[in-house]
């Protein structure tokens, strides 16, 4: 390929996180030959460093199986348990062989794009998308190597997406709000949780200090080494609420981990969630994972994204057939589609939950109801892909 020379294209899809390349890898095995006439751009180049807890629940491999996909040729770490506390009470889920796993978004992403491009897929990296523009009957996009053109544009560019701001009466405030830290796992790092390395914590003692989420402390690996990835979600899905002092609220919860919070690089980062009102396309345009929203409670991303691509790759493939590009139907496919069911369970949960601040109540709710909360949740919240 040229730089500056205008391309065409039938599909371009903006974003090769994955969102994006699930859409692409979607679509060669449903539409293979839109797929040879599709294009992915990038900005950067895999693998690239991405801030992501890292967990990939069992419904994300279950996408990720469809597509001929198999997730233990990544590293990651298996977690066998998963503790919900408000402090120091709640509920534990087991699952065998495991509840989910712990992947780093740049080993994840790149394998990711390697089984796009093994399926004949055009992956362009170091490409920066400047500007998105609808046209009559095609859509231009503009970047830092020249402008493409498709008929039609699939928007997988995240929280901050170009490709959104086509999308008129958008709610900026539909965002949420984390902050991250990768630590060694040792004894003086995190000293309640070295000993086991299977198992996940989230902690929700910080709702009592407005946070409307959770700290949690994950175990990972970095090059095959045991780490540890800390952090802090604030869902925001009460928007009116006052904003917690996330940085300070992290760093009191981690002191009790052994973490002291200054030692480590400190990085944030928006994640814009699901509300059933988003609006997710205009004509010729589509939105998926985080630039169309995704999980509102827990934030959780890399599974919903992964289903996204199944969605969208079955918009544009009846898009063509039928030379429909208004794509009207979009969100209602969304919604009903498998995570749109459970994206809509968890906007509501979130909406219910994350109201409550009152330590006395939380404590009397967590501690006497958190078991059967916690199997309530486990089979209506949560996608274990069966």
């Amino acid at each position: 390929m040229l730089w500056g020379c205008l391309l065409d294209h039938d599909i371009i899809i903006v974003g090769a996180g994955p969102a994006g390349l699930s859409t692409g890898l979607h679509l060669a095995q449903l539409a293979p030959e839109l797929a040879g006439r599709t294009l992915i751009l990038e900005q950067a180049h895999h693998p690239r460093p991405k801030l992501c807890a890292g967990g990939i629940m069992p419904g994300g491999e279950a996408w990720l199986k469809k597509l001929g996909l198999d997730l233990s040729e990544v590293p990651a770490v298996e977690a066998h348990e998963a503790h919900f506390l408000f402090e120091g009470r709640g509920f534990v889920v087991h699952r065998d062989p495991f509840v989910f796993r712990i992947v780093r978004r740049e080993e994840f992403d790149a394998w990711l794009a390697g089984a796009a491009r093994a399926q004949g897929l055009v992956l362009q990296e170091d490409t920066h998308v400047q500007r998105v523009r609808c046209l009559e009957d095609l859509v231009e996009v503009e970047t830092d190597r020249g402008t493409y053109r498709a008929r039609a544009v699939v928007g997988a560019d995240g929280a901050t997406s170009v490709v959104r701001r086509l999308i008129p009466r958008q709610r900026s405030a539909r965002a949420s709000r984390l902050l991250e830290i990768l630590v060694p796992a040792s004894l003086e790092a995190t000293p309640s949780w070295t000993t086991e390395r299977d198992r996940a914590l989230l902690d929700f003692s910080c709702m009592a200090d407005g946070v409307q989420g959770y700290v949690w402390d994950f175990p990972t690996q970095v090059q095959h080494r045991p780490m540890c990835t800390q952090g802090i979600f604030d869902s925001r899905v009460q928007p009116r609420a006052p904003r917690a002092p996330l940085k300070a609220v992290l760093q009191e919860t981690l002191a009790r981990l052994g973490t002291v919070l200054d030692s480590y690089e400190l990085n944030g980062h928006p994640l814009r969630w699901l509300h059933p009102r988003n609006i997710m396309s205009i004509p010729r345009v589509l939105l998926v994972g985080d630039a169309a929203g995704v999980d509102p409670l827990l934030g959780e991303g890399i599974s919903f994204a992964l289903g996204y691509g199944d969605v969208a790759a079955r918009a544009l493939r009846d898009a063509f057939a039928r030379g429909d590009f208004s794509f009207k139907d979009y969100r209602e496919r969304v919604l009903n589609h498998r995570i749109g069911r459970f994206l809509r369970r968890r906007a509501a949960a979130a909406g219910l939950v994350y109201r409550v601040h009152s330590r006395r109540l939380l404590r009397f709710l967590w501690w006497n109801l958190g078991p059967l909360v916690g199997r309530l949740a486990e089979h209506v919240l949560v996608d274990w892909g069966e």
